[in-house]
């Protein structure tokens, strides 16, 4: 049964398929494409017309960038690699709308110009079945699988993050076999990094309830001990406890105290049994059904030996909410709350580089203004409260957030 995109798109797939013929040229593509980053002109325009409920204008936008009628660009490695980053997102999208007749069609024309990607593959083969398309032969273990794309209830946009979770953890540890057989072993461990306040914990929580894996959090304090190698011991206990109860994601909230960069120093030298013993203890890891993800504000604060593959083998950096995603936020905590009809876009379009805690502290700030007076909440009391609460940080730091890990 062959599969059709909606007629106003067949011309952008016959466009698209000419992508094959660059495709099929190696070129250095640039770091912030080739590791599925969204580039900063492409993120502000999606977000306002998904902020806007502007499901289709998004995809023009897409459309666009997948235009194939400028020769002047065409065999340009970066304008190849914006292309096929248009089109890996105009799919992505189209699965979490839960349009999937469509997202399949245009997954026929990925699997075409990536044959070796199992991602696609995998993926192709899940819709093919949700479809009942006969010849449809879904890998085992996927019959009872929500479409990852399509289940993370409560993280609003956020696609860039979303996509490389799934990309580089739900998608192998679900299909295994299929992954093995390009040469993708398991992930082994995450490590999320990235400025206070945006959520690594509430992400790793959603992760777990996505893998349908047991959650179990531990801070520092957990394993403490006042005697000699005594949390050695605990920390021993502390991976065997995830090992009966596998498949187990083991959450290490400030890995950075766990996992001290070693420097030489009196400090190391006091932990070092420790460290040894986590080390121990994260390289088998995954062979357990034990998914180790720690979080850090300072990636470049772990010891080197805990970020090398086979331990900590993904880097996955959380920053703060984009535009749909704080319109989202101020909904979830306005949310019960008695107020009038509040204009959530401009509220986010207000909130630019503040936090998820920084925008949940502005609603408690503009509770408090109404409820003095008393009245339900307006946006003047927002304004207000934003006037109040001032954001921590500015492009430039999240910037050097972003580049700690490779430090």
């Amino acid at each position: 049964m062959a599969i059709r995109a909606p007629k106003p798109e067949r011309r952008l797939i016959a466009q698209a398929i000419d992508m094959r013929r660059t495709a099929s040229v190696r070129h250095p593509v640039p770091r912030t494409l080739s590791n599925g980053q969204i580039p900063d002109n492409w993120r502000s325009k999606l977000a306002e017309q998904l902020a806007r409920g502007r499901k289709r204008g998004a995809l023009r936008f897409l459309d666009r960038m997948m235009d194939q009628r400028w020769p002047l660009f065409r065999d340009d490695p970066t304008f190849a690699a914006e292309r096929r980053l248009a089109l890996a997102l105009r799919i992505q999208l189209l699965r979490e709308w839960g349009w999937y007749s469509e997202a399949l069609a245009w997954l026929c024309l990925e699997t075409e110009l990536s044959p070796g990607d199992p991602e696609s593959m995998v993926t192709k083969e899940w819709l093919m079945k949700t479809l009942n398309m006969p010849g449809a032969s879904a890998p085992s273990g996927t019959e009872h699988v929500v479409d990852a794309a399509n289940a993370w209830p409560g993280v609003a946009g956020m696609h860039e993050l979303k996509g490389m979770l799934e990309r580089d953890v739900l998608m192998p540890i679900r299909q295994p076999d299929r992954y093995r057989q390009f040469g993708i072993g398991l992930p082994n461990g995450i490590l999320l990094y990235g400025p206070p306040g945006c959520g690594k914990t509430y992400i790793a929580r959603k992760l777990a309830a996505r893998l349908g894996f047991n959650f179990r959090e531990v801070r520092g304090s957990d394993i403490a001990s006042t005697y000699v190698h005594g949390t050695q011991g605990l920390i021993g206990k502390m991976f065997q406890e995830a090992r009966d109860k596998a498949p187990t994601l083991l959450f290490l909230d400030e890995i950075d105290t766990f996992l001290p960069a070693r420097n030489g120093t009196d400090l190391w030298y006091h932990y070092a049994a420790e460290v040894a013993e986590f080390l121990k203890q994260l390289e088998n890891a995954g062979q357990s059904r034990i998914l180790v993800v720690g979080a850090t504000n300072l990636p470049n604060k772990v010891d080197e030996a805990a970020r090398r593959p086979g331990r900590l083998d993904k880097k996955i950096y959380v920053g703060p909410p984009d535009l749909e995603a704080r319109v989202e936020l101020f909904r979830l905590y306005l949310d019960d709350r008695p107020q009038l009809r509040i204009d959530l876009l401009a509220c986010a379009q207000m909130t630019e580089n503040y936090t998820c805690a920084e925008i949940e502290l502005v609603v408690k700030e503009a509770a408090r203004i109404a409820v003095t007076v008393p009245r339900f909440i307006e946006l003047a009391d927002i304004m207000q409260a934003i006037l109040t609460v001032k954001p921590q940080h500015d492009q430039d730091d999240f910037e050097r957030y972003r580049r700690m890990a490779d430090e």
